[in-house]
């Protein structure tokens, strides 16, 4: 073997290496936010971890259901406890006033309760790949 054929398996050796190390440590997470038994739509949640590290993120759907993704291309958030934001995250058709509101006043005024890290109270620690969180908003 030439020495230009050991550079190029070790450059692909390390690209290898490389591009499975940025998903190992996540797992998936799921789950469903309700409100008085309710689903909450349009809602996007922020997952705010203690360590400081980068922050997860999920968006109802009108179920009530989200999946956390890391990133644009990557789905699931790392290991550790979390506190949870919430924000409304209102459509373009909605603001044109194409389609109703999905939600009334009343719940994006709860949804606002929970929009301050220090006052949300929502805190989750995430421990296993496939671990859905039950959200019941009060």
């Amino acid at each position: 073997m030439n020495q230009r054929t050991r550079w190029l398996f070790a450059a692909l050796a390390l690209l290898l290496a490389a591009g499975g190390c940025g998903q190992s440590h996540l797992v998936n997470a799921t789950g469903r936010l309700t409100y008085q038994g309710q689903p909450v739509p349009s809602t996007r949640l922020t997952f705010l971890p203690d360590d400081q590290t980068r922050a997860a993120h999920g968006l109802t759907d009108d179920n009530g259901n989200f999946t956390v993704t890391y990133s644009r291309t990557q789905t699931g958030m790392p290991r550790g406890w979390f506190t949870v934001v919430l924000s409304y995250d209102m459509s373009v058709d909605e603001e044109l006033h194409k389609i109703p509101p999905k939600a009334s006043h009343e719940l994006k005024a709860v949804i606002a309760r929970y929009s301050d890290p220090k006052t949300s109270g929502l805190r989750y620690e995430i421990t296993k790949s496939g671990q859905f969180l039950d959200i019941d908003l009060k």
